[in-house]
């Protein structure tokens, strides 16, 4: 394996047909074939493999923190040839707040790429602090959710078009497909802000050349067609 610069992600993305895939119950939601016939197919963090969310796994998108159960040997029997990191191998952000709680894990990554030194097995592309930060900031001072992070990622790759499925910003309280999900840590003044996130999705929706499955749909244009 290699770690590789951000221009040769850009390099395997440009103008092509990627679908983003995260582990909102929506992803059931898709015909048959449909993820799989993009150019290439990016999953995030526990996806789960199925006729409509597909069989294909060309890229894997992670923080790869403990959460994260894919081992390397899955990865690779699914088909990944590139990994994509969301967090750097750094301290990028300061906070009172996460010292204080005695989590630090939160500001500080370099925990990450410790535990994982042996598991990479692809090439392999970690933001550097700045690339971090611009999301950071984007959201006003607060950690984008890995998808969201992921969605900035390719966008700024010039993809052909970009299908968008399995998300819903946390709406249905459900991820990983269909295990419940609940915010965590609500006192945190940096955690994720996922509303945030499905506002600047509809205020930059024509920006870009996005596609959205029907929960998204729902979502930001009120019908689901």
């Amino acid at each position: 394996m290699r770690f590789i610069e951000r221009c040769e992600v850009r390099r395997r993305i440009d103008g092509r047909r990627i679908a983003l895939v995260g582990s909102g119950p929506g992803v059931l939601d898709n015909p048959p074939g449909l993820i799989d016939g993009h150019d290439l197919v990016v999953r995030v963090n526990n996806y789960k493999l199925s006729a409509a969310a597909g069989f294909r796994t060309d890229v894997f998108y992670s923080y790869f923190g403990n959460a994260v159960s894919k081992s390397a040997e899955t990865l690779k029997r699914d088909g990944v040839t590139l990994c994509l990191c969301k967090c750097p191998d750094a301290q990028p952000i300061d906070s009172d707040w996460h010292r204080r709680n005695r989590k630090t894990a939160g500001i500080d990554f370099r925990w990450i790429y410790r535990q994982r030194a042996a598991f990479w097995f692809c090439d392999t592309y970690v933001p550097a602090v700045e690339e971090f930060m611009a999301g950071f900031n984007l959201l006003g001072g607060h950690v984008p959710t890995t998808g969201f992070a992921a969605l900035l990622l390719l966008l700024d790759c010039n993809p052909a078009a970009l299908t968008l499925t399995g998300f819903d910003f946390f709406r249905s309280a459900r991820h990983n497909v269909d295990q419940p999900w609940r915010r965590a840590n609500p006192g945190d003044p940096i955690g994720h802000v996922p509303e945030r996130e499905l506002g600047w999705l509809a205020e930059h929706r024509h920006d870009y050349p996005l596609r959205f499955d029907p929960t998204l749909c729902e979502l930001i244009f009120g019908t689901a067609a």
